[in-house]
Formats: structure tokens, C-alpha cells, sequence
């Protein structure tokens, strides 16, 4: 969904800037195109509820705004410096909801500073910073005034591109880099017909786009485990295949564990659980609920799905699990200056689970199979716990 969001961005990037002749005419003015793509933007934000998205709002609508009104050169030269300031703030500082007084003051701050640029002075006083006077020699930039803005947007624009990379990062955050690169590009392509509306549109489009992954993940993915959870499993259990197997674990006397150590170590024995079962290959897990978890095979041969169960039992109750003393000090520096000087730190616990699994058998429903898979898990901990029942 990420390489969706940017798609939109490099496509511009290719015709915008390369062969600007090629953009078609579009049948509205510049204002309204702008207004429009701004305000679905801007109204999908809210009506979401996705707060910190709300603000690339106002920042589109300021930078376009300033584009457009601007005709003096200082106010040219000063809009890309406040476009990766503003831009890399909003994509890596904490910013404040809409819902606070710090956050409506931000979406007015975001709306109006760029149209203070618009004043000669403010304008001249961030224009001096453009990078064309620091990084090439004047008879440079006379022979060639647009090398430098372009050494510094690549420069920009890979550091921010390699650090998402490292991180891994959602589709938000590459939008988020998408709108700021096709702002950035739209100085090499002013002079085109619609060129800010295009700007304008492709920016838009690669943060719908990312709001969009975003709603499906709300919807679909566990935001504790990071898998897929009850609702993306009743879809895929309506296709699945002629031969396929479907198993139900979860952990041994987690309500215990639960009343023993906190609901801290209990999300961290779910979180522990869900990393393990991602590892696992040949199967699809899910949470379904609590400390359920379901796995989904794309076979039903019953030695391999037997080995494959056995080999997911093992990884868990194999894996120490430490448990933070509740005498260390949550501060990081002060568990430090003490380590070394208690014996006891950390406890380390086992934790086990019990699996119930079931091929697809002929006609069988999603509830059916769900059912057979849950009651032979009832017979794995009926029979002791930390087992597979498979039949």
C-alpha cells in the first residue's frame, strides 16, 4: 500500500516535471480544483476521526495558496525552505489533535504563515537561506539556476526516503514524503498550464490513499499483535480451499498468568505469541479473540499439519519469557547504575498453549470448521494442556 501512496508523486514527478506539455487542461480553475481535493481530503480526516492526518490540510492548502499569490521572487525562493521545515515537523514531531487549543492553533498556523511569506521582508529574511546561495558560487547560479534547488530537493528527499526505509515504515509516512516531493517539484514546473492543480491533486490523492490502508488496518489488523484479526478471518475462511486446515490455540491458564503478574505481562504474552506464529511458515495466523488465536493451512496432510502444529507448541513453550522485577527502576539510567547489584533482576516464566486443529471436510460452513477446530482444542486441554489434538 505504501509504493500506492507514492505511485501518484512518481508519476508527476515523470510528466510534471519532465514533459510538463503533456499535462491535460482541466476544465475547472486553479481555486476550485485546489478547494476541492483539499476539502475531500480534509473531510474524510474528520469524518474518520483521524485526527493527526487533519493537519496536511491546512499545510497544502497555505503552501498552494502562497504559490499562487506569489509574485515577487523572494517569496518564490522562500516558500521551499518553509516546505521541508513545516513538512519534516509535521511527519516527525508529536503533534497536538485538532480537539486540543494547541492543535486548532497549529491548523491557523499552518493556513496563514505561508501567506506570510507573501510580505517582502519575511519573504526576503527566508528566501536568504535558499540553497542556491550557499551551495553554488554565483556564476553557477547564473549559468545554472535550477542545479542547486534540484542537489538539494534529492538530497532532502533521499535521507527522508532512506530513513523510512530503515524503519519500515506505513503508508502514511511515504505519503506524508509524497506530498512534500511533489510541492518541492512544482517550482521546476510553475510555468505549465494547471501545474499547481495537478500539485495539488497528486498530493491529495497519496494521503487518501494512505488514510484508506490506515481505516483497513483500524479494521482488519490486531493493533496488539500486529495480525490479522476476527473479521479478516471469517472473509478468508469463506474461500478457503478444497484441502485446507484450520487449527484454534491459546495459552494455558492465561487468566491466571493474567491475576499473577498484571495485564502488562499478559499484553506481552500476546504481543510474544503473535511474533512467533508471523515466523511460522505454510500457515496464516489470526487472533480471533482474547488469548485465541487461529491458524489457517492452504493443505490438509495430516502428518505434515501434525509436524507444523508440534513445531508451533515447541517455539512457544521453548522461549524464555522475562518478567521485569517489580524493585527495578522503570527509569532506564537508574536500572543502569543498579545492575550488577541485585541478584534477581529478572523472572523468566514458560509460557504454553494448547492446539486444536481440523481439515476442511466436504460442504463444511466457516462455523463449522471453526467449531470441530475448537472442540478438539477443548480436548488438547482437557487432556492436560500443552498439546495437539488434531483430528
Amino acid at each position: 500500500m505504501a509504493l500506492l501512496a507514492v505511485l501518484p508523486a512518481l508519476v508527476w514527478l515523470f510528466v510534471g516535471c519532465l514533459f510538463p506539455h503533456w499535462l491535460p487542461a482541466l476544465p475547472l480553475s486553479t481555486v476550485q480544483v485546489v478547494s476541492g481535493a483539499i476539502g475531500v481530503f480534509l473531510l474524510l480526516t474528520l469524518f474518520f476521526r483521524q485526527w493527526r492526518w487533519t493537519h496536511w490540510a491546512p499545510w497544502l492548502a497555505g503552501n498552494a495558496g502562497a504559490f499562487y499569490l506569489a509574485e515577487q521572487s523572494d517569496t518564490v525562493n522562500a516558500l521551499p525552505i518553509w516546505w521541508v521545515l513545516s513538512s519534516l515537523w509535521l511527519s516527525f514531531a508529536p503533534v497536538p489533535s485538532l480537539r486540543t487549543w494547541s492543535g486548532k492553533g497549529l491548523f491557523i498556523l499552518l493556513l496563514g504563515l505561508p501567506l506570510g511569506l507573501l510580505w517582502p521582508p519575511l519573504g526576503a529574511g527566508i528566501a536568504a537561506l535558499n540553497p542556491s546561495h550557499w551551495l553554488m558560487t554565483a556564476t553557477l547560479r547564473d549559468d545554472y539556476p535550477q542545479l542547486a534547488y534540484g542537489l538539494f530537493v534529492l538530497a532532502i528527499a533521499g535521507t527522508w526516503a532512506t530513513f523510512l526505509m530503515y524503519q519500515v515504515s506505513a503508508a502514511y509516512r511515504w505519503a506524508q514524503w509524497a506530498a512534500w516531493l511533489v510541492m518541492m517539484a512544482l517550482l521546476l514546473t510553475g510555468s505549465a498550464p494547471d501545474a499547481l492543480s495537478w500539485t495539488v491533486i497528486v498530493a491529495a490523492t497519496g494521503l487518501i490513499v494512505a488514510l484508506a490502508d490506515q481505516l483497513l488496518r483500524l479494521a482488519y489488523i490486531d493493533e496488539l499483535t500486529g495480525l490479522p484479526q476476527r473479521r479478516a478471518l471469517m472473509s478468508q475462511l469463506q474461500h478457503l480451499k478444497r484441502r485446507s486446515a484450520v487449527c484454534m490455540l491459546d495459552v494455558d491458564h492465561f487468566k491466571k498468568f493474567n491475576d499473577k503478574y498484571g495485564h502488562d505481562v499478559g499484553d506481552q504474552v500476546l504481543r510474544l505469541l503473535g511474533r512467533i506464529l508471523a515466523e511460522q511458515k505454510g500457515l496464516k495466523a489470526y487472533r480471533y479473540g482474547g488469548e485465541e488465536f487461529t491458524l489457517v493451512f492452504a493443505h490438509n496432510e495430516q502428518a505434515r499439519l501434525k509436524t507444523q502444529l508440534e513445531e508451533v507448541r515447541k517455539a512457544v513453550a521453548s522461549y524464555p519469557l522475562s518478567i521485569r522485577d517489580a524493585s527495578r527502576p522503570k527509569r532506564g539510567n537508574e536500572g543502569k547504575q543498579q545492575r550488577g547489584q541485585s541478584k534477581v533482576q529478572n523472572k523468566h516464566v514458560k509460557v504454553t498453549i494448547s492446539l486444536g486443529a481440523t481439515v476442511r471436510a466436504k460442504n463444511d460452513t466457516a462455523e463449522a470448521i471453526l467449531k470441530r477446530a475448537d472442540e478438539n482444542l477443548y480436548s488438547a486441554k482437557k487432556a492436560g494442556r500443552n498439546r495437539v489434538v488434531l483430528r
